[in-house]
């Protein structure tokens, strides 16, 4: 009989072969060692778990935020480590997403709609500034305005009168909105707020707005972890991939709710979602601000 310790726990087990033994004490020493509050305390990764599901399945409802609600792991995970995880899980979860409401994606612009493109152009621009600001400079400042802003914005628009809109429309605001996003995501991982606050105060439909925000999110995500890979290969370690891994079943899981619900969803209850979540997301910023 062979014995094998985890976690001070000897559990007997029938004789396995050496391969499977070492592969089992590798795997449990990644998991035990995991840089999660400065402890090794593997239940800390279902807590994280919980809180990327949420994410996913208010990504699922309304196309964005999941990176405002995912923001709570800093807690429990250093910037530099957790803000890669949630772009990673954030492009998992808008693979999902733009997989199953691919109809209602559009990247060229059209008579009938605007289309994303524009906006992943400036996006691109803007992404670089944003990871400058994530690794070289204190961004506390710049995401508490930015909460402050979301906040604000989110009560106003939730009470004011409907027919007060805004009528700047164009390729080129759709570019200067999405350098905006792009150096907002590049910090923070939240692209989609810049997109949302524009469109939002042009009076667009939910389809319009999904079909804008979530291609651009997804490609936000993959060209930001695509300059990390190359800037700061050495993030993507044994323990973040293991950590993505036992993380997405909960996030896909929660944009598969989330989706489910979306198609129910009325126009008011959306825009009253929407406008709930970039509060929810302000409230998320300024509490990075803290740690």
């Amino acid at each position: 009989m062979a014995t094998l310790t985890l976690a001070g726990v000897a559990v007997v087990s029938p004789p396995v072969g050496d391969d499977l033994l070492a592969v089992l004490r590798y795997g449990w020493t990644l998991i035990s060692t995991l840089n999660i509050g400065g402890a090794a305390d593997v239940a800390v990764a279902g807590v994280a778990a919980m809180v990327f599901f949420v994410a996913g399945l208010v990504s699922g409802l309304s196309g964005f935020a999941f990176s405002a609600i995912a923001a709570c792991v800093l807690w429990l995970l250093p910037p530099l480590q957790a803000v890669p995880l949630i772009m990673l899980l954030s492009a998992c979860n808008q693979l999902l997403s733009v997989g199953t409401l691919r109809r209602e994606m559009l990247l060229r612009h059209t008579a009938e709609r605007e289309g994303a493109l524009a906006y992943i152009v400036g996006g691109f621009g803007g992404a670089p500034i944003g990871l400058a600001l994530l690794q070289a400079l204190p961004t506390r400042t710049f995401a508490g305005g930015l909460g402050i802003f979301l906040i604000l914005y989110g009560v106003f628009v939730l009470f004011k009168p409907d027919s007060l809109r805004i009528k700047l429309a164009g390729w080129r605001p759709a570019i200067a909105v999405g350098a905006a996003g792009g150096i907002i995501g590049g910090f923070s991982a939240f692209p989609g707020s810049m997109p949302v606050v524009y469109m939002g105060l042009r009076g667009a439909n939910k389809t319009e707005i999904r079909g804008v925000t979530q291609p651009y999110i997804l490609a936000l995500q993959v060209i930001s972890l695509a300059l990390l890979a190359l800037t700061r290969p050495a993030i993507f370690n044994a323990q973040f991939w293991l950590l993505w891994a036992l993380t997405l079943p909960a996030v896909l899981l929660g944009s598969w709710i989330g989706v489910a619900l979306y198609r129910q969803m009325s126009e008011v209850n959306f825009r009253r979602v929407v406008l709930i979540l970039l509060i929810v997301s302000g409230i998320s910023l300024l509490a990075k601000t803290l740690i």
